[in-house]
């Protein structure tokens, strides 16, 4: 009994361990060159101690022949080509292998030439019958036994396996690898910073470019870039890291010291974390100045169209204006000569005609532009194909054109400015006009479609091809002509129309069954409840006859619009100067001024304050060949009452002549 429980005592190192603790007490040692247990060295016993009371892989090579003790955590590495195998066996017979890796490191330590430590060392190892790449961190440390050779009795081997770390690591620099090239290719600059204080973490190729810079990591943006703090550009980044909300700039103006300010386009986007807090941010953007230098470029090309366009109509309208004065007048005081009445007729037509075309031109410059503000009102679809049809009865009357109007619904609304769907109204209409052959029928009719007001225009002339509908009302489309141009154009009526039904929130179509079989065009609107709609009381004019005085610089215009207001009945005298303008009026003291702006001595609003000035009632009225909406705005705001663009219809005069107590303006 004493026998046994001294035995017991002497192989207390071996107890415990586990599995491996078991198998190291079961295993027959005397079968090696170690012997029996209790015959151990004392630096052994202490090892195999440490082995098997750790929760750390460990493995121990004692002696000359490395024979091999190991724990429970280090027997989960090895895999069934070595456990339990492994126990008791020598080292060069389990690690054949890798033998030609390990051994010199073996060699160093058994030497007495100190331990040795491997960090993440590769070693090709098979285990569950597959070659793997594995990846080690371990150390191999002399077992101090002053018996054995230079005082080394063995090995402790301390080791971890970091085989999926290493490996995810490698993953993890393949993918930022990957990443960072794309950011490098990405046409954009774009760069990551980190924290509060904006320092550069990543920054791809463009970006430094752009910065003039390639050494920026780890630093600041205020530190990179000082001068881009007073542009307010660190501020954003401050506002985005602290509310996580991104921002978007559009070609802001971005300079650096001395060299040229640029334009980009650019994001700040917040990089959230997994508990939402954000790390730092994302900036990508383009660097855009040759296309805010284009687009400066082509808004001055806009520009300067305008410009010429005003003044080409001005100057263009100046010599129309007697032309038209001279046509109402053949018209009025030839009634008994029909030749002369024809030619008075065809001079008003084709003053009218290039007026339209004139006006067409500005127009699309002014839409294109977004320069024309729609004044609504609630309108009958009646009334405006009224006004629309009365503009054209010369017209339809020139080609013996039959013109029906079927009006479905009598009491349609919509809200629109009159002056603009008469004019869209107007353009297709003459469009049948003039592609509708003498004798021909034209149809107008109004409809309701859901809640949609509808108006067509049909007619049974030459139609439209099938590959020409889908582009009619693009700019400056036609259909193909003879070479006489007979049917005139500039193929931008139907684009002015279909820019300007749009802008009324609604859409116009066409249809024709082909060449020879006519067209229909339909305008649809919204509809607008004009239930409570005031009644249109009318009111008898006042039809006395003015005294006018007339002022314009061109003595034609001048001298032909005082004999047709003349043949009214009306007083009129003419002044071809400012100043003959402002004697006149103290003079003549008239009740209507019909006043040109562009006068040699002194601009016609100065003329129209210095009136004004005068503090007695009368209208003045501009009559101008410059008809931009900005002329009209300033004179309004100069006092004028009303203001026409030359040619003037006599019609449109007579109407302000004929008003009632007040001018509207």
């Amino acid at each position: 009994m004493a026998q046994e429980l001294s035995t017991h005592t002497q192989l207390n190192f071996m107890s415990g361990g586990g599995e491996m603790g078991a198998l190291i007490r079961a295993y027959d040692w005397n079968t090696t060159s170690l012997g029996n247990p209790e015959t151990w060295p004392q630096p052994l016993k202490t090892s195999l101690r440490l082995l098997l009371s750790t929760g750390h892989p460990m493995l121990i090579w004692w002696g000359e022949e490395l024979i091999q003790f190991y724990n429970d955590p280090y027997a989960r590495t090895l895999g069934s080509e070595r456990h339990p195998s492994a126990l008791g066996q020598r080292g060069h017979e389990c690690w054949a292998e890798i033998w030609p890796e390990i051994e010199p490191q073996i060699t160093q330590v058994m030497s007495g030439n100190g331990h040795t430590w491997h960090e993440n060392q590769l070693l090709f190892i098979t285990r569950n019958r597959k070659r793997e790449e594995m990846y080690w961190t371990y150390s191999y440390g002399p077992i101090d036994h002053p018996e054995a050779n230079y005082g080394v009795g063995g090995i402790l081997v301390i080791t971890t396996e970091t085989t999926e770390q290493v490996l995810a690591e490698q993953r993890m620099k393949t993918a930022e690898a990957r990443w960072r090239a794309l950011f490098d290719q990405a046409p954009s600059f774009m760069c990551v910073l980190h924290g509060a204080d904006h320092r550069f973490e990543y920054a791809n190729r463009n970006y430094c470019e752009m910065l003039g810079q390639a050494d920026i990591l780890g630093k600041k943006v205020t530190d990179v870039v000082p001068e881009v703090g007073a542009q307010g550009f660190v501020e954003l980044l401050d506002k985005v890291y602290q509310s996580g909300n991104s921002h978007q700039g559009i070609a802001a103006p971005l300079s650096f010291g001395t060299r040229e300010p640029i334009f980009v386009d650019f994001i700040y986007q917040p990089i959230l974390e997994t508990n939402g807090q954000v790390s730092g941010i994302l900036v990508e953007g383009y660097n855009v100045t040759e296309r805010v230098i284009a687009n400066r470029s082509l808004q001055e090309e806009h520009r300067r169209k305008d410009e010429f366009l005003a003044m080409l109509a001005h100057e263009l309208r100046n010599p129309l204006a007697p032309i038209r004065n001279v046509s109402e007048m053949l018209i009025q005081t030839t009634e008994q000569d029909s030749s002369l009445q024809n030619i008075g007729s065809i001079l008003a037509r084709q003053v009218t005609h290039l007026t339209h075309l004139m006006d067409d031109l500005l127009d699309v410059s002014r839409i294109s532009q977004n320069r024309i503000t729609l004044q609504h009102e609630t309108l009958s679809l009646s009334s405006i194909v009224n006004v629309a049809t009365e503009s054209l009865q010369s017209a339809i009357a020139q080609k013996n054109h039959q013109v029906n109007f079927i009006d479905h619904e009598h009491k349609l609304y919509v809200s629109g400015d009159m002056t603009r769907l008469v004019q869209c109204l107007t353009n297709i209409i003459n469009n049948a006009i003039k592609y509708t052959q003498v004798g021909g029928k034209i149809e107008i009719q109004v409809n309701t479609l859901e809640d949609l007001a509808e108006i067509t225009v049909s007619d049974n002339g030459c139609g439209i091809s099938a590959d020409m509908q889908a582009s009619v009302f693009e700019l400056f489309t036609q259909a193909k002509q003879t070479l006489d141009r007979s049917q005139g154009g500039l193929g931008i009526g139907l684009n002015i129309v279909q820019r300007l039904v749009h802008m009324h929130g609604g859409n116009v179509t066409v249809h024709s069954d082909g060449l020879g079989k006519g067209s229909c065009f339909s305008i649809h609107l919204p509809r607008v409840d004009a239930s409570t709609l005031a009644p249109n009381t009318p009111v008898k004019p006042n039809t006395v006859h003015k005294r006018i005085l007339v002022v314009d610089d061109n003595t034609d215009s001048a001298d032909t619009m005082a004999e047709l207001l003349g043949l009214q009945g009306h007083s009129v005298i003419t002044a071809y100067t400012a100043l003959e303008a402002l004697s006149a009026v103290d003079d003549f003291d008239p009740d209507i001024v019909l006043l040109d702006i562009g006068l040699p001595d002194m601009n016609g609003y100065q003329v129209a304050k210095n009136i004004i000035h005068k503090n007695k009632k009368r209208i003045i009225v501009a009559l101008t060949g410059y008809g931009q909406a900005e002329d009209v705005r300033k004179a309004k705001e100069v006092g004028f009452d009303f203001h026409f663009t030359k040619p003037v219809k006599l019609a449109d005069l007579v109407n302000i002549f004929t008003v009632n107590d007040s001018p509207v303006k």
